[in-house]
């Protein structure tokens, strides 16, 4: 019998989750806990822009 699998979210996800969660997106003009978007669909897998990084980064420090 397998066990449920417990697998934690990536060192990325995580860093993307946080990003997306504090900081809005200059690329995408997005408010924080909105996903970035290229067009009118999300990135894929949760991903965002490197410049939503840096605001988060600098609403951090």
């Amino acid at each position: 019998m397998r066990r449920p699998s417990s697998r934690r979210p990536s060192r990325w996800q995580r860093r993307a989750a946080w990003a997306r969660a504090v900081a809005c997106c200059p690329s995408c003009q997005v408010l924080p806990g909105t996903p970035c978007r290229q067009g009118s669909s999300p990135l894929a897998h949760g991903a965002v822009h490197a410049r939503r990084y840096q605001e988060a980064e600098a609403t951090a420090a």
